[in-house]
């Protein structure tokens, strides 16, 4: 009868140890079961990371793709800013340039009329110091030519008066009989 009850508490105590196990067993499933999935969420928050971080090389990509745009089109207008200074600096070159061919003509100009004015002078004092009598000739020739002027323009205030006259006295003729008196002085 012992026995019996002995082995009955054996087998119960192999039926707990057994089911020990199990709980063991199933303890270590679960806690396997729970490091998977840990793992699962750490390699998918690291392929989020990932994603992010290709995402952020995209952006810096494109955005240096943007920069180069922007640099290649300030250096263009950088260029033909350039360009348009040069060419206003020609320009202003030219027009300077110009101007002081201008101003060296001008200068020459002045240069040869000072220069025959200065001539002249010399030749007035050279024919001064020949015939200093001769400066007084001169002025009565022109004295007489002054009066030889107005002698010519009192004779032809006369003959214009005379004209005057002459027109008022004489009534108009009229077209037949100037005709007429023409004819018959032919």
């Amino acid at each position: 009868h012992r026995d019996k009850k002995r082995d009955k508490e054996k087998v119960k105590e192999k039926e707990k140890a057994k089911e020990k196990e199990r709980d063991r067993d199933k303890e270590k499933e679960r806690d396997r079961d729970r490091d998977k999935d840990r793992e699962r969420e750490r390699d998918k928050e690291r392929n989020r990371e990932k994603d992010k971080e290709k995402d952020r090389d995209r952006d810096k990509e494109r955005n240096k793709d943007r920069e180069r745009v922007r640099d290649k089109d300030r250096d263009r207008d950088k260029d033909k800013d350039r360009d348009r200074d040069k060419d206003r600096e020609k320009e202003k070159d030219k027009e300077k340039e110009k101007d002081r061919e201008e101003v060296d003509q001008n200068k020459e100009k002045e240069d040869s009329e000072k220069e025959g004015e200065k001539d002249r002078e010399k030749i007035k004092d050279k024919e001064g110091d020949k015939d200093k009598g001769g400066e007084k000739d001169k002025d009565r020739e022109k004295e007489k030519d002054g009066d030889k002027e107005k002698d010519r323009e009192r004779e032809k205030e006369r003959d214009d008066k005379k004209k005057k006259e002459k027109r008022s006295r004489t009534p108009p003729r009229s077209y037949s009989s100037s005709r007429r008196s023409r004819s018959s002085s032919r």
